[in-house]
């Protein structure tokens, strides 16, 4: 499919994002409007409705045909899922029929119209025993939520030549509609609630702004392949989580360091997981942010609101 001719010959690519009344997504929405100069960006919901956003159901053929056929997309960014990870265990035909059969809708008609996918993936895929990872490290999942992302990237790899796959997790920032770990954190501490945060949980927190400009910026440069996108740091959950509380002015001991056997979660953690950023670091102008940096973004919003 060709891109849009405009401004004298400009190219402008279509970009729709697939899950843009999402945390991520909607960043990503912003993130790509903003460039107007270079992207016509259009976004879909499946359940929190969005004014600038249309309705998709991914899991109905003709519902993501109608919507390829109305937008003639040149990149589809792909964040919708069911992320619960106990609720996946519990609910795997569901968890299947969004998670692996949705992502095989879109891979279909990105293939038709000949449009670069980017599907954003998860540390999930690994088993957590020997992190952090790079990107030729072999998956090997041990909970359904993980088995369904790995699933939907080999759909992608297989389907398609032109795909960017982009692996991140623990996604955090400021969003009041957000479950997000740092939203749970702030709510807990300011209002003077304890929060059991698991010590033995070891991954990579990633701001969710800069993983928004990473992916843009990949889009920009035409990147294909697997990526890990995640923040600068490989740490700890109770640690992330005692840093951030600090930063923000909270009560740090609020914080409660668990073990995750304690916690009761349906599904298994990997634990010593995290993963490594080295690659995309050396291509882009958007650097990993660390944790310290992630958390004084924040602050800076918040004193700016």
């Amino acid at each position: 499919m060709e891109h849009m001719e405009l401004n004298g010959g400009c190219k402008k690519s279509r970009v729709l994002i697939i899950g843009a009344s999402g945390f991520l997504g909607k960043e990503l929405y912003k993130t790509f409007k903003a460039d107007a100069e270079n992207y016509e960006t259009y976004g879909t919901y499946a359940q929190n409705t969005l004014p600038y956003c249309e309705h998709l159901d991914i899991t109905a053929v003709e519902s993501v045909k109608s919507i390829f056929q109305k937008y003639h997309p040149n990149i589809v960014i792909i964040t919708a899922a069911l992320t619960n990870v106990d609720y996946c265990e519990v609910n795997k035909e569901e968890a299947y029929k969004i998670n692996v059969i949705g992502i095989r809708h879109i891979a279909e008609q990105c293939k038709l119209y000949g449009c670069t996918a980017v599907y954003v993936s998860s540390e999930y895929v690994f088993d957590g025993n020997n992190g952090p990872y790079d990107e030729n490290s072999v998956p090997l999942p041990i909970n359904y939520y993980g088995e369904s992302k790995l699933a939907a990237e080999k759909i992608v790899i297989k389907e398609l030549d032109k795909y960017l796959i982009a692996r991140t997790t623990v996604v955090y920032g400021w969003d009041t509609e957000s479950k997000n770990f740092m939203m749970q954190l702030i709510r807990n501490l300011s209002n003077n609630k304890a929060m059991k945060v698991p010590i033995d949980q070891i991954s990579s927190p990633t701001y969710c702004p800069n993983l928004a400009n990473m992916i843009k910026e990949s889009c920009d440069l035409n990147l294909v392949g697997v990526y890990n996108m995640v923040g600068g740091d490989v740490i700890d959950r109770y640690s992330f989580a005692a840093k951030a509380a600090k930063i923000l002015n909270l009560n740090p001991n609020l914080v409660l360091p668990v073990e995750t056997k304690t916690l009761g979660q349906v599904a298994k953690r990997p634990l010593r997981a995290g993963l490594k950023a080295d690659k995309i670091a050396a291509l882009l102008k958007n650097q990993p942010l660390s944790v310290v940096e992630g958390c004084k973004e924040i602050k800076k919003y918040l004193a700016d609101k």
